[in-house]
């Protein structure tokens, strides 16, 4: 069986920031952009966003539990 590829603590907490930057920036990006496609492909990309950032914090926290 091949090993699975594990993420480490500090890992999680890299990527969980980098969501989180991205998460406040796009309502600024959204607002100002003049391109009624820009902003719906922005839109889709916050909604993503935010259904993502949930998920991993519940996966970072079992795997800092584990640490």
């Amino acid at each position: 069986m091949v090993n699975e590829p594990s993420i480490t603590v500090a890992e999680w907490k890299l990527l969980l920031h980098l969501l989180e930057r991205e998460r406040a920036d796009l309502p600024v990006e959204i607002h100002h952009s003049s391109v009624a496609d820009a902003r719906e492909h922005l839109r889709q990309r916050m909604h993503l966003v935010d259904e993502l950032l949930p998920k991993l914090r519940q996966l970072a926290d079992a795997t800092a539990a584990e640490a």
